[in-house]
């Protein structure tokens, strides 16, 4: 036993060193399982047969050969692992001393034994391994595949008096691949069973067929995504970029709340009944007006209509958040922002309003950046 598994794993091993497969050993991919309907199969040959009992050596071995028939039908449920329920039989050939024993159909050979001679029917499941997918990797293009099978099953005797017994099967599937669909099959198997058919020990049958298979679709298996492998390195200044980048969002939610607030601050000057300066506060990276700011804008408008000067808006940000070219536009932005509601919203003359813009400033009041984040109406 030990002996033929060595052979199993040598054969197997073998079949992985020929040019072609170390050519095309680039396409050996590991696979996705598929769906049960996928890797479906019917197979069948035709060959020789031969029956080993209690006599067989009475017979020569040219008068022992029977032809033989083989069906199946099975699938892959993974490129290396298969089951399959099959037919094996037609007829077996045996020869006995004695004239009135099982399956004597008259005549005997040249030592005095009687010619025997019965139909044979062995129904069987199999376990099937295909050792080339197992050891070299699945290959769709693989010419030759090494398959050996165990199984056990039911062999019957269609010829009276009907003998039933159990039996053991192994056997080794040679595939050759024609193409997608088709495969072509050379099969050796062997049936091992317990006085079948009138011996008084084991009995047996082996056989050689030469067949053909049909793949069903969905054939074939889809290779699994390989995903690159990150260094160790890598992977911790991924999580340091994360954890800054956390620490960062949550500096700026708590900014951006105390900018909400945070009350606008107004500088008055006392001129001719209104505010002569305003500061407009906004969000960080924002220039849409919080509604807050309505009251004091809408104060400094009625001031500027009830003059004839000419006002300036003038736009900041903060010089400490984005860059030079962004702040620019987006201090631009603020500006025309307060002197669009003023013209729109408040009615004041758009000729009384001229619109500037600073970019990024350094802190502009109480060292605090969030107030450099604005827009001022003054003379």
């Amino acid at each position: 036993m030990k002996k033929g598994l060595l052979f199993i794993l040598l054969a197997a091993a073998s079949v992985c060193l020929p040019a072609q497969e170390k050519e095309n050993a680039a396409k050996s991919y590991s696979v996705e399982t598929n769906r049960f309907g996928a890797n479906w199969f019917i197979s069948g040959g035709v060959g020789a047969q031969m029956y080993f009992g209690d006599n067989d050596s009475k017979a020569s071995f040219g008068k022992r050969i029977a032809p033989a028939l083989d069906i199946a039908v099975g699938k892959w449920f993974t490129p290396g692992l298969g089951l399959r329920v099959a037919y094996n039989g037609l007829q077996a050939k045996g020869a006995s001393p004695e004239a009135d024993d099982l399956y004597v159909k008259g005549g005997t050979y040249s030592n005095g034994y009687y010619k025997q001679k019965w139909n044979v029917a062995n129904f069987h499941g199999d376990v099937m391994f295909n050792l080339s997918n197992m050891f070299c990797g699945y290959n769709e293009e693989r010419v030759y595949s090494f398959i050996p099978y165990v199984g056990v099953g039911l062999v019957h005797s269609w010829t009276k008096p009907v003998e039933n017994n159990l039996g053991l099967n192994a056997g080794l599937i040679n595939r050759f691949r024609l193409s997608s669909a088709w495969d072509l099959n050379v099969e050796l198997r062997g049936l091992l069973m317990k006085n079948a058919f009138g011996g008084a020990s084991k009995e047996g049958m082996a056989g050689v067929t030469v067949g053909l298979t049909y793949k069903f679709k969905k054939r074939g298996w889809n290779a699994v995504p390989t995903v690159p492998m990150v260094p160790e390195s890598q992977l911790n200044d991924m999580r340091d970029r994360v954890n800054a980048l956390k620490s960062e969002n949550e500096s700026l939610k708590r900014d951006l709340v105390e900018a909400r607030n945070k009350k606008p601050e107004v500088i008055v000057k006392k001129e001719a009944g209104f505010v002569p300066r305003l500061v407009v506060v906004f969000n960080i990276g924002k220039s849409n007006i919080s509604k807050r700011e309505y009251m004091n804008i809408e104060a400094m408008a009625k001031g500027i209509k009830a003059t004839d000067k000419v006002f300036t808006v003038t736009g900041y940000a903060d010089k400490g958040t984005g860059s030079a070219e962004y702040n620019m536009k987006l201090s631009k932005k603020r500006a025309e922002a307060v002197r669009d509601l003023m013209v729109n919203e408040f009615g004041v003359s758009a000729s009384q309003l001229k619109v500037d813009y600073k970019g990024g400033v350094d802190n502009m009041f109480y060292d605090d950046a969030k107030l450099s984040r604005v827009a001022i109406v003054e003379e």
